[in-house]
Protein backbone atom coordinates (compact mmCIF):
# COMPACT_ATOMS: atom_id res chain seq x y z
CA UNK A 1 0.00 0.00 0.00
CA UNK A 2 1.29 3.50 -0.81
CA UNK A 3 1.98 5.92 2.01
CA UNK A 4 -1.00 8.17 2.80
CA UNK A 5 1.24 11.21 2.46
CA UNK A 6 4.66 11.73 0.87
CA UNK A 7 7.89 12.74 2.54
CA UNK A 8 9.12 13.96 -0.87
CA UNK A 9 6.77 15.46 -3.45
CA UNK A 10 8.25 15.87 -6.92
CA UNK A 11 6.26 18.03 -9.33
CA UNK A 12 6.63 18.71 -13.02
CA UNK A 13 6.23 22.40 -13.86
CA UNK A 14 4.71 22.93 -17.31
CA UNK A 15 1.35 21.18 -17.52
CA UNK A 16 1.20 20.45 -13.78
CA UNK A 17 1.75 23.77 -12.02
CA UNK A 18 1.77 26.28 -14.85
CA UNK A 19 0.14 26.71 -18.25
CA UNK A 20 2.51 28.75 -20.41
CA UNK A 21 0.88 28.00 -23.76
CA UNK A 22 0.84 31.60 -24.94
CA UNK A 23 4.48 32.03 -24.00
CA UNK A 24 5.43 28.76 -25.73
CA UNK A 25 3.88 29.82 -29.01
CA UNK A 26 5.35 33.33 -28.96
CA UNK A 27 8.82 32.22 -27.85
CA UNK A 28 8.97 29.31 -30.29
CA UNK A 29 7.82 31.63 -33.09
CA UNK A 30 10.52 34.16 -32.27
CA UNK A 31 13.10 31.38 -32.01
CA UNK A 32 12.16 30.08 -35.45
CA UNK A 33 12.61 33.56 -36.87
CA UNK A 34 16.00 33.79 -35.18
CA UNK A 35 16.97 30.43 -36.68
CA UNK A 36 16.16 31.74 -40.15
CA UNK A 37 12.92 29.89 -40.81
CA UNK A 38 11.56 32.70 -42.99
CA UNK A 39 8.56 33.21 -40.73
CA UNK A 40 6.64 36.50 -40.95
CA UNK A 41 6.90 39.00 -38.05
CA UNK A 42 3.63 37.91 -36.40
CA UNK A 43 2.29 34.40 -35.79
CA UNK A 44 -0.48 33.55 -38.27
CA UNK A 45 -4.11 33.07 -37.29
CA UNK A 46 -4.78 29.59 -35.99
CA UNK A 47 -1.21 28.86 -34.90
CA UNK A 48 -2.06 28.97 -31.21
CA UNK A 49 -4.90 26.46 -31.55
CA UNK A 50 -2.84 24.08 -33.71
CA UNK A 51 0.15 24.32 -31.39
CA UNK A 52 -2.02 23.69 -28.32
CA UNK A 53 -3.40 20.56 -29.96
CA UNK A 54 0.13 19.29 -30.58
CA UNK A 55 1.63 20.33 -27.23
CA UNK A 56 1.27 16.80 -25.75
CA UNK A 57 3.85 15.64 -28.31
CA UNK A 58 6.54 17.90 -26.83
CA UNK A 59 8.98 16.36 -24.39
CA UNK A 60 11.71 19.04 -24.35
CA UNK A 61 11.57 22.74 -25.15
CA UNK A 62 13.57 22.54 -28.38
CA UNK A 63 10.73 20.48 -29.89
CA UNK A 64 8.45 23.53 -29.70
CA UNK A 65 10.44 25.15 -32.48
CA UNK A 66 9.99 21.97 -34.55
CA UNK A 67 6.21 22.14 -33.97
CA UNK A 68 6.03 25.78 -35.06
CA UNK A 69 8.21 25.16 -38.10
CA UNK A 70 6.18 22.13 -39.16
CA UNK A 71 2.94 24.08 -38.91
CA UNK A 72 4.46 27.06 -40.72
CA UNK A 73 5.57 24.68 -43.48
CA UNK A 74 1.98 23.55 -43.94
CA UNK A 75 1.94 20.22 -42.12
CA UNK A 76 -1.52 19.24 -40.89
CA UNK A 77 -1.87 18.74 -37.13
CA UNK A 78 -3.54 15.36 -37.66
CA UNK A 79 -0.58 14.20 -39.77
CA UNK A 80 1.92 15.35 -37.16
CA UNK A 81 -0.01 13.56 -34.41
CA UNK A 82 0.26 10.30 -36.35
CA UNK A 83 3.92 10.69 -37.34
CA UNK A 84 5.80 13.09 -35.11
CA UNK A 85 9.47 13.30 -36.08
CA UNK A 86 10.87 16.40 -34.37
CA UNK A 87 14.47 15.76 -35.41
CA UNK A 88 13.45 15.70 -39.08
CA UNK A 89 11.53 18.96 -38.81
CA UNK A 90 14.39 20.55 -36.90
CA UNK A 91 16.80 19.50 -39.65
CA UNK A 92 14.43 21.08 -42.16
CA UNK A 93 14.86 24.48 -40.48
CA UNK A 94 17.84 23.72 -40.57
CA UNK A 95 18.97 23.68 -36.95
CA UNK A 96 20.30 21.41 -34.22
CA UNK A 97 18.85 20.70 -30.79
CA UNK A 98 21.56 22.85 -29.26
CA UNK A 99 20.85 25.77 -31.60
CA UNK A 100 17.08 25.56 -31.03
CA UNK A 101 17.55 25.38 -27.26
CA UNK A 102 19.93 28.35 -27.25
CA UNK A 103 17.56 30.37 -29.46
CA UNK A 104 14.64 29.73 -27.10
CA UNK A 105 16.66 30.74 -24.05
CA UNK A 106 17.91 33.92 -25.76
CA UNK A 107 14.39 34.83 -26.86
CA UNK A 108 13.12 34.43 -23.31
CA UNK A 109 15.97 36.41 -21.79
CA UNK A 110 15.44 39.23 -24.28
CA UNK A 111 11.67 39.21 -23.71
CA UNK A 112 12.16 39.37 -19.93
CA UNK A 113 14.69 42.20 -20.27
CA UNK A 114 12.39 44.21 -22.53
CA UNK A 115 9.01 43.39 -20.97
CA UNK A 116 9.25 41.28 -17.83
CA UNK A 117 5.65 41.91 -16.88
CA UNK A 118 4.43 40.83 -20.30
CA UNK A 119 6.49 37.65 -20.15
CA UNK A 120 5.22 36.77 -16.67
CA UNK A 121 1.62 37.48 -17.64
CA UNK A 122 1.86 35.16 -20.64
CA UNK A 123 1.80 32.30 -18.10
CA UNK A 124 -1.01 31.24 -15.82
CA UNK A 125 -0.97 28.86 -12.89
CA UNK A 126 -3.75 26.32 -12.76
CA UNK A 127 -6.61 27.08 -10.33
CA UNK A 128 -5.79 26.21 -6.73
CA UNK A 129 -2.19 25.22 -7.45
CA UNK A 130 -0.48 28.28 -6.00
CA UNK A 131 -2.46 28.08 -2.77
CA UNK A 132 -1.63 24.39 -2.45
CA UNK A 133 2.07 25.06 -3.05
CA UNK A 134 2.20 27.83 -0.45
CA UNK A 135 0.72 25.49 2.13
CA UNK A 136 3.10 22.69 1.24
CA UNK A 137 6.23 24.87 1.38
CA UNK A 138 5.35 25.80 4.95
CA UNK A 139 4.90 22.16 5.97
CA UNK A 140 6.99 19.03 6.49
CA UNK A 141 6.87 17.69 2.91
CA UNK A 142 10.02 18.29 0.85
CA UNK A 143 8.69 19.78 -2.40
CA UNK A 144 10.86 19.57 -5.51
CA UNK A 145 10.06 20.95 -8.96
CA UNK A 146 11.58 18.91 -11.78
CA UNK A 147 11.27 20.46 -15.21
CA UNK A 148 12.72 20.25 -18.71
CA UNK A 149 12.74 24.05 -18.94
CA UNK A 150 15.60 26.18 -17.63
CA UNK A 151 15.27 26.16 -13.84
CA UNK A 152 15.78 29.91 -13.50
CA UNK A 153 12.65 30.57 -15.57
CA UNK A 154 10.55 28.28 -13.37
CA UNK A 155 11.96 29.89 -10.20
CA UNK A 156 11.11 33.35 -11.52
CA UNK A 157 7.51 32.37 -12.22
CA UNK A 158 7.11 30.69 -8.83
CA UNK A 159 8.64 33.67 -7.03
CA UNK A 160 6.12 36.01 -8.62
CA UNK A 161 3.38 33.88 -7.04
CA UNK A 162 5.02 34.10 -3.63
CA UNK A 163 6.34 30.54 -3.75
CA UNK A 164 10.01 30.41 -2.74
CA UNK A 165 11.45 26.92 -2.61
CA UNK A 166 14.72 26.23 -0.77
CA UNK A 167 17.94 26.24 -2.76
CA UNK A 168 18.31 23.18 -4.96
CA UNK A 169 14.61 22.34 -4.98
CA UNK A 170 13.97 23.56 -8.57
CA UNK A 171 15.78 21.24 -10.96
CA UNK A 172 15.68 22.25 -14.61
CA UNK A 173 17.19 21.11 -17.87
CA UNK A 174 20.56 22.38 -16.67
CA UNK A 175 20.73 19.15 -14.63
CA UNK A 176 21.26 17.35 -17.97
CA UNK A 177 19.72 14.05 -16.96
CA UNK A 178 16.35 12.35 -17.39
CA UNK A 179 13.75 12.82 -14.71
CA UNK A 180 14.00 9.22 -13.55
CA UNK A 181 17.68 9.84 -12.71
CA UNK A 182 16.80 12.98 -10.75
CA UNK A 183 14.10 11.10 -8.84
CA UNK A 184 16.51 8.28 -8.11
CA UNK A 185 18.94 10.76 -6.59
CA UNK A 186 16.21 12.29 -4.43
CA UNK A 187 15.46 8.94 -2.79
CA UNK A 188 19.05 7.68 -2.62
CA UNK A 189 19.51 5.88 0.68
CA UNK A 190 15.86 6.28 1.61
CA UNK A 191 12.48 4.66 1.04
CA UNK A 192 11.14 5.27 -2.48
CA UNK A 193 7.63 4.56 -1.17
CA UNK A 194 7.68 7.95 0.56
CA UNK A 195 8.10 9.81 -2.75
CA UNK A 196 5.17 10.93 -4.91
CA UNK A 197 5.72 12.24 -8.44
CA UNK A 198 3.18 14.25 -10.46
CA UNK A 199 3.77 14.56 -14.20
CA UNK A 200 1.57 15.30 -17.21
CA UNK A 201 3.45 13.11 -19.73
CA UNK A 202 2.45 9.46 -19.63
CA UNK A 203 5.68 8.45 -21.39
CA UNK A 204 7.75 10.05 -18.63
CA UNK A 205 5.83 8.19 -15.94
CA UNK A 206 6.28 4.91 -17.77
CA UNK A 207 9.98 5.61 -18.00
CA UNK A 208 10.02 5.97 -14.21
CA UNK A 209 8.25 2.64 -13.77
CA UNK A 210 11.22 0.96 -15.45
CA UNK A 211 13.61 2.22 -12.74
CA UNK A 212 14.05 -0.49 -10.05
CA UNK A 213 15.15 2.03 -7.41
CA UNK A 214 11.78 3.80 -7.79
CA UNK A 215 9.61 0.70 -7.61
CA UNK A 216 7.80 1.92 -4.50
CA UNK A 217 7.19 5.53 -5.57
CA UNK A 218 3.62 6.69 -6.18
CA UNK A 219 3.10 8.08 -9.68
CA UNK A 220 0.35 10.46 -10.76
CA UNK A 221 -0.71 11.67 -14.20
CA UNK A 222 -2.04 15.24 -14.04
CA UNK A 223 -5.34 14.97 -15.93
CA UNK A 224 -5.45 18.76 -16.46
CA UNK A 225 -2.06 18.90 -18.19
CA UNK A 226 -0.73 18.46 -21.71
CA UNK A 227 -1.98 14.96 -22.43
CA UNK A 228 -4.68 13.38 -24.54
CA UNK A 229 -7.90 11.52 -23.71
CA UNK A 230 -6.25 8.33 -24.99
CA UNK A 231 -3.32 8.79 -22.59
CA UNK A 232 -5.65 9.49 -19.67
CA UNK A 233 -7.61 6.34 -20.46
CA UNK A 234 -4.35 4.35 -20.57
CA UNK A 235 -3.27 5.79 -17.22
CA UNK A 236 -6.61 4.78 -15.72
CA UNK A 237 -5.91 1.18 -16.74
CA UNK A 238 -2.34 1.21 -15.43
CA UNK A 239 -2.06 -0.35 -12.01
CA UNK A 240 1.03 1.69 -11.19
CA UNK A 241 -0.19 5.16 -12.24
CA UNK A 242 -2.97 7.17 -10.59
CA UNK A 243 -4.99 9.55 -12.77
CA UNK A 244 -5.15 12.73 -10.70
CA UNK A 245 -7.81 15.42 -11.17
CA UNK A 246 -7.06 19.06 -10.39
CA UNK A 247 -9.59 19.26 -7.57
CA UNK A 248 -7.91 16.29 -5.84
CA UNK A 249 -4.48 17.91 -6.25
CA UNK A 250 -5.80 20.83 -4.19
CA UNK A 251 -7.17 18.46 -1.53
CA UNK A 252 -5.37 16.64 1.29
CA UNK A 253 -2.99 13.88 0.23
CA UNK A 254 -5.24 10.86 1.07
CA UNK A 255 -7.73 12.16 -1.54
CA UNK A 256 -5.07 11.78 -4.24
CA UNK A 257 -5.24 8.02 -3.90
CA UNK A 258 -8.98 7.83 -4.46
CA UNK A 259 -9.46 6.63 -8.03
Amino acid sequence: MPARAPAILALDFDGVLCDGMREYVESAWRACRRLGAGAPPEPPAGLFESFARLRPLVESGWEMTAVVHALQAGAAPATLEQDWRPEAWLADLPATREAATAALDRVRDEWIAADERGWLESHRFYPGVVERLRGLVAGPVAVHVITTKEGRFARQLLRRQGVELPAGRVLGKEARRPKRATLRELVAGGDAARMWFVEDRLATLRDVTAEPALAGASLFLAAWGYNTPKEREAAGRDGRIVLLALDRFAADFPAWLEG
